[in-house]
């Protein structure tokens, strides 16, 4: 890649500040504009009512790891996605709400004395904010033009599944939180991985993103590749340790094994919903599910079920997922320009170090469910394939291409969100 191609990634920071700044205070003008009315900002708040990893929190405090079943059988009447095991009712989702609550607890103490209520600022500062200034300066840093970063960051959260899981963040959902923050570790380590390659900020990146999604820290494979070219696998080494050790060590105290994270154990006593009857038959993960995960990240078509002059209503067939291809259409580049990025060895890597984390969720029991018109698993790579392809997306015809295919995903789910808000909360899987 290079500079006649508009790939070069050494015109960041070029540019007036004050184009910078104006472009960034612009993206937020448009954030508000556009998806205010889906994410609804003022609104966000988070609790241990019905948030698992708060109660987490809580219950640590306590001197305890297992939540108060708050006089309620757990066996039959706990809540969702929690795990069942030996009597007792576990959190079976990573630690990062947890440790930051504990963190957070005597600002809590002090203002409300609640522990167990997360202050909407906090919440704002950690779960909403760092999305739009990490996306801006990582795309800035790729194209080396702010406005187009603006375009592309703007494209990411209200163009892509991120944008139903912050609508739904915004109401202390922890999957959905989850979603949101693994993708400002997934950005970091990309910036990392195709800039200086210093490792510490992959490091960074991959902590934020595995203690939300533990899918994620298989990115820790071309982390470790490039520390070793480097000389710097020994550093490598000590932050995965880092890393992993909390997930591997909260496993062994709940469940009696590192490895066991425990969603087995969600579908004790719900032996008749349909995602029990597969984990029971197959296992947590198995190539037999991979046809059907493939479709429905991939393939699945939307389906136009309301058309009318006041809005349009969205959904697919079932609640399984929509193809990413067909709802952020820009992901195509990676398909178009596979010659241009193949030929950096860093996005080389990058691209090749994101094939087994789409594997692993394509061998998991369950779709995503519930997604209405969406995929959000495939949120643990689209981020970067996004830095990947950025620099491919403009030039010529290609700008118009890109506004186009960002035109598109912004309608498709300004008109898919409503529709999604009308069903049940979301399980939180």
């Amino acid at each position: 890649m290079n500079a006649t191609d508009g790939s070069s990634l050494s015109a960041g920071g070029r540019e007036p500040r004050w184009k910078t700044v104006i472009c960034f205070l612009l993206l937020l003008a448009a954030i508000q504009l556009v998806l205010g009315p889906k994410i609804r900002l003022s609104q966000w708040a988070a609790s241990a009512e019905y948030n698992a990893g708060i109660r987490e929190a809580v219950a640590w405090m306590d001197g305890r790891l297992d939540l108060p079943d708050q006089g309620l059988d757990p066996s039959r009447d706990r809540m969702h996605d929690t795990a069942y095991y030996n009597g007792k009712v576990y959190n079976v989702f990573p630690p990062l709400v947890g440790f930051l609550t504990v963190l957070l607890s005597p600002l809590h103490k002090l203002l409300l004395d609640r522990a167990d209520l997360w202050l909407r600022t906090p919440h704002l500062l950690l779960f909403f904010w760092p999305l739009p200034i990490t996306g801006f300066l990582v795309f800035r840093r790729q194209v080396g033009d702010s406005a187009w970063a603006a375009l592309l960051t703007l494209g990411w959260m209200g163009g892509t599944a991120v944008l139903p899981n912050l609508a739904y963040a915004g109401e202390g959902q922890l999957a959905q939180m989850y979603h949101v923050a693994s993708q400002v570790g997934l950005l970091i380590l990309s910036a990392d991985l195709i800039g200086r390659q210093r490792v510490w900020p992959g490091l960074l990146g991959l902590l934020i993103a595995t203690w939300s999604r533990q899918m994620t820290f298989l990115y820790a494979l071309p982390l470790l590749w490039v520390a070793r070219q480097r000389g710097r696998l020994g550093l490598c080494l000590a932050g995965l340790a880092v890393i992993a050790a909390p997930l591997l060590v909260l496993n062994h105290l709940k469940f009696g094994n590192p490895l066991d994270f425990g969603y087995r154990h969600i579908y004790v006593n719900r032996e008749a919903e349909e995602l029990a009857r597969k984990c029971t038959t197959y296992g947590t993960f198995s190539h037999h599910f991979i046809p059907e995960n493939f479709y429905y990240m991939h393939l699945a078509p939307p389906v136009l079920e309301e058309v009318s002059f006041s809005h349009i209503n969205i959904k697919p067939k079932n609640l399984l997922g929509t193809g990413i291809w067909l709802t952020t259409p820009l992901l195509l580049y990676v398909l178009v320009g596979i010659r241009a990025w193949w030929s950096d060895p860093k996005r080389r890597l990058l691209m090749l170090g994101t094939l087994p984390v789409m594997l692993g969720l394509l061998c998991y029991h369950g779709t995503g469910f519930i997604q209405a018109g969406w995929n959000r698993f495939a949120l643990d790579y689209l981020p970067i394939w996004l830095v990947v392809i950025a620099p491919l997306t403009r030039g010529g015809l290609r700008s118009w291409l890109t506004v186009c295919c960002i035109a598109w995903s912004l309608l498709y789910f300004q008109a898919i969100v409503p529709n999604a808000a009308l069903l049940a909360r979301p399980p939180g899987g």
